[in-house]
């Protein structure tokens, strides 16, 4: 058994993994039926004027901090109660963020739109180029 799975068995877990989905669905319900609403940052870009006054603007900027930071705790929290280790999700949550941006902004183009190509496209042909280019860590894939 891999050192990283050997980890994970080793762990207790608060909840099962469905019931954390369920546990951290009602408690972002409740974060934002208490007002705390997460700004929407904006992808969509046609030129790349575009994309540098829209998307790489402060203001926008500062919308996806604050959309990594709420869901980068509600990742946290769910590492937590599912009793995985805490320390990988702090290291490879923020890389599979970053790889989800770079999907959003690639699916923001006007002439990507155009041609019906969503973001999970881009994510799915970049997490294959990653897992088939790259060696990646046991403990990373087990964190993902």
């Amino acid at each position: 058994m891999p050192e990283a799975q050997a980890q994970l068995s080793a762990q207790k877990s608060l909840v099962t993994e469905d019931w954390a989905v369920v546990v951290l669905g009602f408690v972002i319900i409740i974060v934002l039926v208490a007002g705390f609403l997460v700004p929407v940052p904006q992808f969509g870009w046609k030129s790349f004027d575009d994309l540098f006054t829209t998307v790489f603007s402060i203001d926008n900027l500062v919308k996806i901090l604050l959309q990594f930071l709420f869901v980068f705790v509600a990742a946290v929290a769910g590492t937590f109660l599912t009793g995985r280790p805490v320390k990988s999700c702090l290291l490879v949550f923020p890389v599979v963020y970053v790889l989800t941006l770079i999907a959003l902004i690639l699916a923001g183009n006007s002439e990507i739109k155009a041609l019906n190509l969503e973001a999970v496209i881009f994510s799915l042909a970049v997490g294959l180029l990653i897992g088939n280019l790259f060696h990646l860590p046991e403990w990373f894939r087990a964190s993902l």
